[in-house]
């Protein structure tokens, strides 16, 4: 999955990924920042910058299976942000 965000200020917007009713993903664009994922790395979790445009990308090791839903939702706890984009990669 991945989310883009364009602007914004203190980059307190979280990126929340549900699947069946549970909590996977849960994780603003500052924190991932602040603990260093912004490089390639065993979590599969990296932000990359690019001026006002960061991407938030959470990749898994094995195909996540879901029965139900899957539900990715951002939620923006800033001001200035102009728009947000996002992809969710999956199968059948």
């Amino acid at each position: 999955m991945e989310v883009t965000k364009q602007g914004g200020n203190n980059d307190l917007t979280f990126v929340i990924l549900d699947i069946d009713g549970r909590n996977v993903v849960n994780s603003s664009f500052a924190g991932s920042i602040n603990w260093g994922l912004t490089a390639q790395n065993p979590f599969g979790h990296v932000v990359l910058t690019s001026g006002a445009i960061k991407n938030f990308t959470f990749g898994f090791p094995t195909p996540l299976r879901y029965a139900k839903s899957l539900k990715l939702s951002v939620k923006v706890n800033e001001p200035g942000v102009a728009q947000i984009v996002a992809n969710v990669i999956h199968g059948k």
